[in-house]
């Protein structure tokens, strides 16, 4: 059987595979194009689905510059704020590549969840895990340096995968979204840290080679 797309999102997957496929019948699914809009303040509430591809989720400054909130891969949703009513004033979805998108509409999510109360609880944990994440985003942008961001980003990430050598799991124009940097400023501190024997690469596999330990990072 092909993959559901609910089953690539931690707060359906977790369901048994017939619950999962009562969902999947509400779900509508949409192909964008790079750079195409998914998602803007006038859209209607929906939850969104990266079920293939990449976007960018934003919101813009008063002088009209883009404050990237998160890069979206597969599995990544969006709009469950948006599920229970708060109004989307300032927040846009783009696609960074051609993707697919699956949208599930407000009134059937909420009818569902009155179905499945279990879902209002893994909502709510995933919720939880977003914020944090949300969270160390707004830590690592407030270093002024784009080298320190991207050190601090290697060394968390590597902590996490439990080896200095890895695959980065972001594309480099994501990272560089992620980072509050454009690619050709990235490139340009990656190639600084393999000058100062931080680090080496070889396009997305990354080795660190500093001594002092991640953990401590």
């Amino acid at each position: 059987m092909a993959e559901l797309c609910v089953q690539l999102v931690p707060l359906f997957n977790a369901l048994p595979i017939d619950e999962q496929m009562q969902i999947e019948e509400l779900v509508h699914h949409q192909n964008y194009r790079k750079n195409e809009l998914v998602l803007d303040p006038t859209s209607n509430s929906n939850l969104i689905i990266l079920a293939h591809g990449s976007a960018r989720l934003y919101t813009l400054n008063k002088e009209g510059h883009e404050n990237v909130i998160q890069v979206l891969k597969t599995g990544d949703y969006a709009g469950e704020n948006w599920l229970f009513g708060e109004a989307n004033t300032n927040t846009y979805v783009e696609a960074t590549e051609d993707s697919e998108i699956c949208l599930l509409n407000r009134n059937e999510f909420l009818a569902l969840m009155k179905k499945q109360p279990e879902l209002s609880i893994k909502l709510l944990e995933q919720n939880i895990i977003k914020v944090r994440a949300l969270q160390k985003q707004i830590q690592l942008l407030s270093l002024p340096k784009v080298e320190d961001r991207l050190l601090n980003y290697l060394q968390t990430y590597a902590k996490k995968v439990g080896h200095k050598s890895f695959i980065l799991p972001l594309k480099m124009k994501d990272l560089a979204l992620y980072l509050g940097t454009t690619p050709e400023t990235l490139s340009r501190k990656f190639i600084l840290l393999e000058k100062r024997g931080v680090l080496k690469r070889k396009l997305r596999q990354i080795q660190l080679l500093f001594k002092k330990s991640i953990d401590n990072k």
